[in-house]
């Protein structure tokens, strides 16, 4: 028996015995974690279970065509009840899945599943469902579901092709996978609503967005010796920009997708709590080391961190101080 299968298996009678189940999507919502995790609220909510959905941020509104998408709660009151199964999704660490403030007040002997597919995941669940083959933490559920010959019904297909839409960047960057591709093409044949998620997805982009993406393009600059081209976003750019998180969301893997000549993509932010953002996307390199340098982490083609400082422009030169 494969490792996966045993791995399957104790997560599904893990389930089966549950009786008071908190499904949580990353602290950094995005397309996968929240198709992820609203895929296993929905099939949970269609078997009767107790189930609450978490998700210690705001969800980005282009995620509001999933079912179910009200049912989350970014209340962490949630935690002073009696979860005796708690199911992460998308999260590489206790931080990153919003735990590290609240998982002592979970009952001593409850059960963590940890579903994801990222390299850099630590593995901090009873039960780690971490495979890095996968194109997306949405595969991977799709592969558990499939195991166990579980009934995909539209709501779980449409949530679960989002995600794998989301993470592959519509089939087109370099975590695209073969399996990755046929679970789309079994979810699209199970009813997922493709016409939503191109909508919402990919057709989402307001006049001043777009505004948004030509100021980063003016400002993409080049680094022969190092193969890298680099863009950035000041906060004095996005604070008239409704929803700015998701204005700016896909500037990374656009230019990573079009940039002819060039091996790596950084993307920098500033943030409004004196923090920047940078979002590295690569066709050679494994930039989830250049990542974790920063403290942060992701795969090998596709990473970011944030790190403490404002963005300067001196000489022509981004610098963080």
């Amino acid at each position: 028996m494969s490792t996966q299968t045993i791995l399957f298996e104790q997560a599904m009678h893990a389930i089966h015995q549950a009786e008071r189940i908190l499904v949580m999507a990353d602290a950094a919502p995005d397309g996968d974690s929240i198709g992820s995790s609203s895929a296993m609220l929905n099939w949970l909510i269609r078997e009767g279970k107790n189930v609450t959905a978490y998700c210690g941020e705001t969800i980005p509104h282009t995620l509001f065509y999933l079912d179910n998408i009200h049912r989350f709660t970014h209340d962490v009151q949630v935690f002073d009840e009696p979860h005796d199964l708690v199911m992460t999704f998308d999260a590489g660490t206790l931080v990153r899945a919003g735990l590290t403030d609240h998982r002592h007040k979970l009952p001593a002997d409850h059960t963590l599943i940890v579903f994801d597919h990222h390299m850099a995941n630590e593995r901090f669940g009873h039960i780690n469902l971490v495979f890095t083959e996968a194109c997306s933490t949405a595969e991977v559920l799709y592969q558990f579901f499939a195991h166990h010959r579980v009934v995909i019904d539209e709501p779980m297909a449409t949530a679960l092709l989002s995600g794998i839409l989301f993470d592959t960047s519509y089939f087109s960057n370099s975590g695209t996978t073969v399996k990755g591709m046929e679970a789309a093409s079994a979810l699209v044949a199970c009813g997922a609503r493709q016409s939503d998620i191109l909508r919402h997805l990919i057709k989402n982009k307001s006049v001043p967005a777009l505004r948004l993406w030509g100021l980063a393009l003016s400002r993409l600059t080049y680094h022969p010796t190092f193969h890298l081209a680099y863009t950035y976003f000041l906060q004095e750019d996005l604070k008239f920009i409704p929803q700015s998180d998701e204005a700016i969301e896909g500037v990374s893997n656009f230019l990573n997708a079009v940039c002819e000549g060039v091996d790596t993509i950084l993307v920098l932010k500033e943030l409004p709590d004196q923090h920047v953002r940078g979002s590295i996307r690569s066709i050679s390199r494994d930039v989830s080391k250049i990542a974790k340098l920063f403290g942060g982490g992701g795969h090998k083609k596709a990473a970011g961190f944030t790190v403490k400082g404002k963005l300067k422009i001196e000489s022509g030169k981004v610098i963080v101080s």
